[in-house]
């Protein structure tokens, strides 16, 4: 590839789309391998990490090392450009359900890198760029892992996959699962994939050309307007960052203005927290629009670059098809944009739950402050009370020592001599007043 070889290895675009891309017919068979004999094609070994043999219902391979795969290749070392690969084999259904396997493609004679195709007893399938011993997932999030429940079984499968012009289909149990372009392999060896932990038995590996690449393991010469691609996927690249940059900042100013507001009431406080989850996811949610916003910016970045470096080099013989994934980007943004209507559409939920709840409290605390008005007139009502009670009590008192006095008075006799001396007083007071 003359002056981009370097570059190129730098450089790597995965695309995925939901419609077939290859409509290629390949009908020339290059190889069908059933695997009822190993000699001379396939390695056989038995060690303490791997078990490598052939047996009557195809190539059993168990790896036993937990914590790397294995790749297998043919001693034949043909290199395939253009092709239908399919190879079928099963799940020991006693290793669990960590298994995995699958199909290698355009793997480099120097191992510097190749294409994995895996799935997994869990029903999920991911796409791997294996670089130097390192396994890179370019499907899905986190490890790579997607699910495709109504494809894959959890014993027999097959794998199949198509290539034109650096797209490339995958189906799965004849089910189409997805397509893809990846533009740095132009051709490459295919093999097969063990997983770590795995027990495998490879039944069948086909491969099939079309009649123009019988007899060529030469790089396919397809061509297509990359410049007027390019520019096209670089201009929905740029509105789609655009627009999450706007729904952005939308997201920001509706969270910070439903953020710091206090309820007292208990309950009230439960259902506030509710509300702020609520809030809180959407900010993770908008935290991960942010990544990919940040993720575009550089894809736009490098097809800028890569487009300047096709347009300064006329004799460049570079091949980029990708046509007719406009459509899909666009799809892809109208789902974000699904997710952020919903994420908008619980974010107002929010608002209104918590004006409602504002409501309620202001409600609760008038009917307290009622309630207190009442308690303080009762208070004072008692205390009137209890002073009426305790002067009527006082005056009970005095009027039943009155009462006790009175009666000792009127019970206790004069004595006689008292009589006497009352009645002399009385004469001297007489004469004395003559």
């Amino acid at each position: 590839m003359r002056h981009f070889t370097g570059l190129i290895a730098l450089f790597l675009f995965f695309y995925p789309a939901h419609t077939q891309q290859v409509t290629k017919e390949f009908n020339r068979l290059l190889v069908d391998d059933d695997f009822t004999n190993l000699n001379g094609k396939w390695e056989q070994q038995s060690n303490a990490d791997n078990i490598f043999i052939g047996i009557p219902e195809g190539f059993q391979t168990w790896r036993k090392n937990n914590k790397s795969g294995f790749f297998l290749f043919s001693s034949q070392e043909r290199e395939f450009s253009v092709f239908e690969v399919v190879t079928t084999f099963n799940f020991d259904t006693k290793e669990g359900k960590n298994q995995s396997a699958g199909v290698i493609l355009q793997a480099q004679q120097d191992g510097s890198g190749a294409l994995l195709i895996e799935i997994n007893r869990k029903k999920q399938y991911r796409i791997v760029r294996a670089v130097n011993n390192r396994l890179i997932p370019i499907s899905g999030q986190g490890e790579g892992w997607v699910k495709a429940k109504k494809a894959i079984t959890n014993d027999a499968n097959v794998i199949m996959l198509r290539t034109y012009d650096k797209i490339y289909d995958l189906y799965i149990n004849n089910v189409f699962v997805t397509s893809f372009t990846e533009i740095e392999y132009s051709q490459g060896k295919i093999g097969l994939y063990v997983g770590a932990a795995s027990r495998i038995v490879f039944e069948r590996l086909t491969i099939r050309t079309d009649d123009d690449h019988v007899n060529d393991n030469a790089q396919n010469t397809g061509g297509v307007d990359e410049e007027k691609t390019l520019s096209q996927v670089i201009v929905k690249l740029k509105e789609t960052i655009n627009k999450k940059d706007k729904r952005i900042l939308e997201l920001e100013n509706e969270v910070r203005a439903n953020a710091g507001r206090g309820v007292a009431d208990t309950l009230l406080i439960k259902q506030r927290n509710e509300a702020e989850s609520k809030s809180a996811a959407c900010n993770r949610e908008m935290e991960m629009l942010k990544m990919e916003v940040a993720v575009l910016k550089i894809k736009v970045q490098e097809l800028e670059t890569f487009k300047s470096l096709i347009s300064e080099n006329e004799n460049g013989d570079i091949i980029i098809n990708l046509s007719n994934l406009t459509a899909d980007q666009k799809r892809q943004i109208e789902t974000l944009q699904a997710e952020l209507n919903m994420q908008s559409a619980q974010l107002e939920t929010a608002k209104r739950e918590k004006l409602e709840l504002q409501n309620l409290l202001k409600t609760r605390n008038a009917e307290n402050d009622e309630l207190r008005n009442e308690k303080i007139n009762l208070m004072q009502r008692i205390i009137e009370k209890d002073s009426a009670i305790t002067a009527l009590e006082e005056k009970v008192i005095i009027l039943d020592d009155a009462l006790t006095q009175c009666t000792r008075n009127c019970q206790t006799p004069k004595p006689k001599s008292e009589k006497k001396r009352s009645k002399k007083q009385q004469g001297d007071a007489a004469l004395f007043d003559e």
